[in-house]
């Protein structure tokens, strides 16, 4: 049996917790929970771990074809409508699943553990991965964007934060197990995947190890991954991949209100405003649009109706895409903090992943021991303020071995999230979400 964990790292004092989907079997220990607090100064998000455990099959039981791997040669195409809309979907569904508690997701961090494991996937397990992913060659995507975002990086400071935005990934093999070359080669080619061998039987060293990568990969916000419990005598492969960001905002900072006004209909908080970089809207929502020094964006999100919704039904595609008359856009917003963890099984089933979990999955071009995919968990954590933003993504993968405008009056918009909205971290340039959420409560 595979078991896949995909979740961000989160820890604060408040907690509540969120079960998307009963594991089988022996259940595996996690933290499930979701909080926001808005006294804290940062702003942060941290999708912590996705771990996979596979369980291993002779080769000989799944049939594979060589010419399923995906090629390295293809140049990068990807569906980026394809990945919203699933991004979109999972959002929603983990929301669902919370009743009205804060959550975030990490399309990025999710992607690249994905786009790892399609590198191994043969047959109609490669085929339903990269129908997700948008792409056949998500290895050459996986590339491509580890060069552009090079140039978000850099040693100004705004505000007390410097411009960072990292993705790193590793390949922790087991001493008993080999890798096929040629899964090998893509991780490291187009991830830039470290691959090392570790000794999965001394449990406690070996996730001494992997989380001190999580660690230095994350710059402290996400210091664990896995705990010795989640290791076994069969474990036999664990992929990590790491996401960081970290920002101040361009321009001007936030201005913070001294006193306390309503969010929704019953609860209170102190308010941040400041002029908007951008505004747009469709017959569902109104969004600003903040830039951060690097570059990214927080696009915040209000809905035209009150209460609870759907990002699915915002449009949030064509939202972003739509070009609306304005001059100034004025934005208010509450300071946040809070994390969220939840299974993924069942949503990325629902959204035709289902062969990934069952035992027709067809992983043999990742070892010499085929794996099925278990169980995926995503943790996320999210910080934010008036200085600016620090977000962290850690995806960890456990493998089990078994078998224009004229001149006129100024129009000027407000966007006020002083009621239940969503909101993203947002790479305009390579139309890449990063973190994708929705806000409920504040207290």
């Amino acid at each position: 049996m595979l078991k896949v964990f995909y979740f961000p790292q989160i820890t604060k004092p408040k907690e509540k917790y969120v079960k998307l989907k009963k594991m089988p079997e022996e259940e595996t220990p996690y933290d499930k929970k979701t909080t926001l607090n808005r006294n804290t100064g940062s702003y942060d998000c941290r999708t912590a771990s996705c771990r996979i455990y596979a369980g291993s099959a002779e080769a000989s039981e799944i049939q594979s074809s060589n010419e399923d791997t995906v090629s390295g040669n293809k140049g990068a195409s990807i569906d980026k409508a394809v990945t919203l809309q699933n991004s979109v979907k999972m959002t929603d569904q983990i929301s669902a699943a919370v009743n009205g508690e804060n959550i975030m997701f990490s399309p990025t961090s999710l992607n690249f553990a994905l786009g790892m494991i399609a590198e191994g996937a043969k047959g109609e397990t490669k085929e339903v991965l990269c129908n997700y992913l948008g792409t056949d060659d998500f290895a050459s995507y996986a590339k491509e964007y580890l060069n552009k975002i090079k140039e978000y990086n850099t040693e100004d400071e705004s505000y007390g934060y410097n411009s960072k935005l990292k993705i790193a990934d590793a390949v922790w093999v087991d001493n008993n197990l080999t890798l096929q070359e040629e899964f090998k080669n893509s991780v490291t080619n187009g991830f830039e995947a470290e691959v090392e061998n570790v000794d999965f039987s001394a449990a406690e060293k070996t996730c001494g190890i992997i989380n001190s990568w999580c660690d230095k990969n994350t710059e402290g916000l996400i210091p664990k991954i896995i705990t010795p419990d989640q290791i076994n005598d069969t474990t036999g492969l664990c992929l990590t991949n790491s996401l960081y960001f970290e920002s101040g905002w361009s321009g001007e900072p936030w201005n913070v209100s001294d006193t306390e006004e309503k969010f929704g209909n019953n609860e209170k908080t102190k308010y941040m405003t400041c002029a908007g970089d951008r505004y747009y809207e469709n017959d569902k929502a109104t969004a600003f649009d903040r830039e951060y020094a690097n570059g990214l964006s927080f696009v915040g999100i209000l809905p035209v109706d009150e209460g609870d919704f759907t990002l699915e039904d915002l449009d949030i595609g064509g939202l972003l895409k739509s070009q609306p008359e304005y001059d100034e856009v004025q934005c208010k917003m509450p300071k946040l903090d809070f994390e969220t963890t939840a299974i993924l099984n069942d949503i990325l089933s629902s959204l035709g992943l289902d062969n990934i979990f069952s035992s027709n999955a067809d992983f043999s071009g990742i070892a010499d021991k085929n794996v099925n995919v278990d169980t995926i968990l995503q943790k996320t954590k999210l910080e934010l303020d008036e200085n600016g933003t620090k977000a962290a993504a850690v995806t960890a993968v456990i493998m089990e071995c078994m078998s224009a405008v004229e001149e006129k009056e100024p129009v000027i918009k407000n966007v006020e999230l002083t009621r239940p909205f969503a909101f993203l971290i947002y790479d305009r340039s390579n139309d890449e979400i990063l973190f994708m959420g929705k806000v409920m409560t504040v207290s």
